[in-house]
């Protein structure tokens, strides 16, 4: 797997956030009724972060994703960070506890798809990745907890 750095453009972080986040709510043709609605966020705190140019509020993570949702954008691309953009073209292997978990959910009749193996198979923490087939199960289950996405029957 191969991975870019890729910094933001020049200017782009010169801007505020307040400033981002207008341009990327007017880029998308969302008022900021339509984006604090999408996003489950207030309307007043949506307006005060498009107004706070001195950078004083600092979002939680959790609302920085969702605007980055509905926006379609990144959480980098609000906050002007540098992403890195990997190549999922290039052949993934998979670690023997990784392909026994996926084993043993076809005999369960519950197969992982593509997206879901290779989700997983790229998948690392503090740089390592789960040993046995037990511990791939639990971080799926957690997976699928944590983002409510149920996979299709």
């Amino acid at each position: 797997m191969l991975a870019t750095v890729h910094p933001k453009p020049e200017g782009a972080q010169s801007k505020s956030f307040a400033e981002r986040l207008r341009h990327f709510r007017e880029s998308a043709g969302l008022s900021l009724d339509e984006l604090a609605d999408r996003a489950k966020i207030s309307k007043t705190y949506l307006w005060e972060l498009e107004k706070d140019k001195a950078g004083e509020k600092k979002p939680s993570a959790d609302v920085l994703l969702r605007i980055a949702s509905v926006l379609s954008v990144t959480i980098a691309d609000l906050l002007a960070l540098p992403t890195v953009k990997v190549d999922h073209g290039a052949a993934v292997e998979l670690a023997p506890s990784l392909r026994e978990f996926r084993d043993r959910m076809a005999k369960l009749k519950t197969p992982l798809s593509e997206q879901d193996l290779h989700d997983l198979a790229v998948m690392k923490f503090r740089g390592a990745q789960p040993q046995t087939a037990n511990e791939w199960h639990q971080l799926y289950l957690a997976l699928i907890a944590s983002t409510g996405k149920r996979r299709p029957r």
